[in-house]
């Protein structure tokens, strides 16, 4: 890898490079009709739709918008996850045409929200690419699996392709996969100017109070009141809602055997003459995107370098005392020098022309897992009344909305759409605490 660039040392991620507005820090007691833990993407959306309830909601982060997973991930928008064939052979054909559904749904929120607050985040429709790799053992069965999963979505109405080798090469940017199973509805945008802009439009709400760098500590049931204790202040309300994806077992412990804590490692090249690919493509170990600069240039986003089952690359939650875990906060964000590694080797597998282009941004980002890819969305605590959207499974972008959407109509007390037309689907597969999202053995084995 080249260096005639150094990334820089504090892991910052290309997307957060950009000026961010302030947001001030919680420095007394108050009192909400709800608090949201977490000002990414799903907490914001949270209070968002919350706030056009009619509630008046309080937003506490612990960094700054925009630090934790969704200013530090791919900035793809999906609209589904894992294997059309296979969810319908596990549910049913009807579950599956709901919840490919449902994501789109995703894009068509994310489109209305970008209008309303006037956010220039460089969004475009582009495309996913699910590439086949040719060293992989099995590769021949996974180019028949793909085509069994593009003729049922054709068969129900989505947009997909199968790509042979030529025009895989000639969209993906690279000369090493052979074949791609091309999803079309799948878009982009600009992590970083996308959560700015939502934050900057969301907190202009009256009923909408958001605070930086104020960290929720606890959060306890006193009566008919749920407190929520912070660095900064005691934040008295009805209901919590938690938005911390990866770390929301710190608050509800009982969620860790489903939501496992994974690193992700992505770097950003400089900026190039050409455009090296067209739209999101991904494969086993590696996965990319092109990113369009204001001056017409063009960068390299790349991403993956590790199996799921890395142990660099996994976070256990508590001690043995059952504290919170040192390290997955400090090391979770963190880019690590062994990921690094085998994120360059892929690299130079797939972009072997690219091998002297500097390299400017380097960052870890903390995900979170459920077993079956897909996300928790409902109670995840009952008996504190706290509630939440988490395991997000590197599909935030294509459930948070609809989640948003979801548990704001519940909490008011109105069948949402969201909940007129999914609702059965989101309860019965995208429930907390469901068997098919516990990782087995994950609590004791990953202890430390």
């Amino acid at each position: 890898m080249s260096t005639l660039a150094t990334p820089r040392p504090d892991g910052l991620p290309f997307w957060l490079d950009i000026d961010r507005p302030r947001y001030p820090r919680l420095e007394h007691n108050l009192t909400a009709n709800v608090v949201v833990v977490g000002a990414g993407i799903s907490g914001l959306k949270l209070a968002r739709c919350l706030s056009r309830h009619g509630f008046d909601v309080v937003v506490v982060e612990a960094g700054r918008v925009g630090d934790g997973a969704c200013g530090r991930n791919q900035g793809c928008i999906t609209h589904a996850a894992g294997s059309y064939a296979d969810f319908s052979q596990t549910h049913s054909r009807e579950l599956a045409r709901d919840l490919w559904r449902l994501g789109l749904e995703s894009h068509r929120l994310i489109r209305a929200q970008i209008e309303e607050y006037e956010i220039e985040c460089d969004y475009q429709v582009s495309g996913l690419l699910n590439l086949v790799r040719p060293d992989t053992p099995g590769w021949e069965q996974q180019l028949a699996a793909y085509r069994k999963d593009c003729l049922l979505l054709c068969e129900d109405g989505f947009d997909a392709v199968m790509l042979d080798a030529d025009e895989t090469q000639e969209r993906s940017g690279s000369p090493f996969p052979v074949a791609a199973f091309a999803q079309w509805e799948a878009a982009q945008f600009h992590s970083g100017k996308y959560v700015i802009g939502l934050a900057r439009g969301i907190s202009r709400h009256r009923n909408v109070h958001l605070f930086e760098e104020t960290r929720a500590q606890r959060i306890e049931l006193c009566g008919n009141t749920v407190r929520l204790h912070t660095s900064g202040g005691v934040v008295a309300a009805e209901r919590v809602f938690l938005a911390t994806n990866a770390l929301a077992p710190q608050f509800v412990p009982a969620l860790e055997r489903g939501l496992r804590a994974e690193r992700g490692q992505v770097f950003v090249t400089g900026p190039l003459v050409e455009r090296p690919c067209h739209g999101c493509c991904g494969g086993v170990l590696a996965w990319w995107r092109e990113i369009i600069e204001d001056d017409g240039r063009y960068r390299l986003l790349f991403g993956g370098g590790r199996r799921r089952d890395e142990p660099d690359s996994l976070f256990p939650q508590f001690t043995e005392n059952g504290l919170p875990h040192p390290q997955l906060e400090s090391e979770g964000f963190r880019p690590s020098s062994e990921h690094q590694h085998r994120l360059d080797t892929q690299f130079a597998i797939f972009f072997p022309h690219l091998a002297e282009v500097p390299i400017t941004h380097r960052w870890g980002g903390l995900q979170s897992f459920t077993y079956d890819d897909l996300p928790m969305i409902g109670e995840f605590d009952p008996s504190r009344r706290v509630h939440g959207i988490a395991g997000l499974s590197g599909k935030g972008n294509c459930y948070a909305d609809v989640g948003a959407e979801f548990l704001a109509g519940q909490a008011a007390g109105v069948e949402s759409d969201i909940e007129i037309r999914y609702g059965s689907l989101i309860e019965r597969v995208l429930k907390p605490g469901r068997d098919t999202a516990n990782w087995e053995a994950w609590e004791t084995t990953h202890r430390a």
